[in-house]
């Protein structure tokens, strides 16, 4: 009977933890363990049963020496298909929301000189250098997507020393104090070359989505710059597609519901 008390008493914090978040910005820190237990006059071992649960339910993000942040809600039903909809949660965040694991195989990780492109995006100085992670992102066994992530090299030099085949890079991109808040993300239809082709298991011609993604943070700063080319009937299920009347069929306007 005790042992089931303490139970109830940890999935009722964790209960109301989710409804006090319910509402709140993605990535909002939450109290030390020490203020948890004053706030809901509960233990030590509850909260941190309850803090258990929410982090392997996806909805929590701990951080070594910064604490526990709110990254969603696992109440709000949704499925994998509406990753696209969450532009300012990390894919990685999402897929771990919705109960499914991911892994990434890289392909890239380097410093490299940034583009025209980039220093622009990225608000960078001619010459400036930037991170570029490539990764061919799955979701449980399925292959999801090509990615390509750029950001500033000064930002955060740290991210080459981090092994990004199961972490979160924009996890790991917070734990340095960069925080994503907001993302604005453009998505076009495109066929797939020879190189989409071979990694995404499909024929040169096919048909794919690319979009494109600049994340912010709260000051509204550029913190990354990326670039993900998946198959198409990923990408469009739970989406509507608008033919744009000035652009051919490969320039399709993907709108977001």
């Amino acid at each position: 009977m005790k042992e089931k008390k303490k139970q109830l008493l940890y999935m009722k914090l964790k209960e109301e933890l989710l409804k006090e978040y319910e509402d709140k910005p993605y990535y909002s820190p939450l109290p030390s363990e020490r203020k948890l237990c004053d706030m809901y006059h509960v233990s030590r071992p509850t909260v941190r049963k309850a803090l258990q649960i929410l982090e392997q339910d996806g909805c929590i993000a701990k951080i070594s020496d910064k604490g526990a942040f709110f990254v969603g809600n696992s109440n709000k039903k949704g499925i994998t298909h509406q990753l696209a909809h969450a532009t300012n949660i990390s894919f990685y965040n999402q897929v771990r929301l919705n109960g499914d694991s991911t892994r990434s195989r890289i392909l890239t990780q380097k410093v490299e000189t940034a583009s025209e492109e980039l220093v622009k995006i990225l608000r960078l100085k001619v010459g400036a250098r930037v991170f570029h992670l490539e990764r061919l992102r799955y979701i449980n066994s399925e292959l999801w997507t090509i990615s390509d992530a750029y950001i500033s090299y000064d930002l955060c030099p740290e991210l080459m020393e981090h092994d990004f085949i199961m972490q979160s890079l924009h996890n790991t991109l917070s734990s340095y104090g960069h925080v994503p808040a907001w993302a604005d993300r453009k998505i076009v239809a495109d066929r797939a070359n020879g190189y989409d082709a071979l990694n995404l298991g499909l024929k040169e011609g096919d048909p794919i989505c690319v979009a494109r993604t600049i994340t912010y943070d709260a000051n509204d700063y550029p913190l990354e710059y990326s670039v993900n080319r998946e198959d198409f009937y990923h990408m469009t299920i739970g989406m509507t597609i608008k033919n744009n009347p000035n652009a051919d069929e490969k320039n399709q306007y993907i709108n977001i519901i």
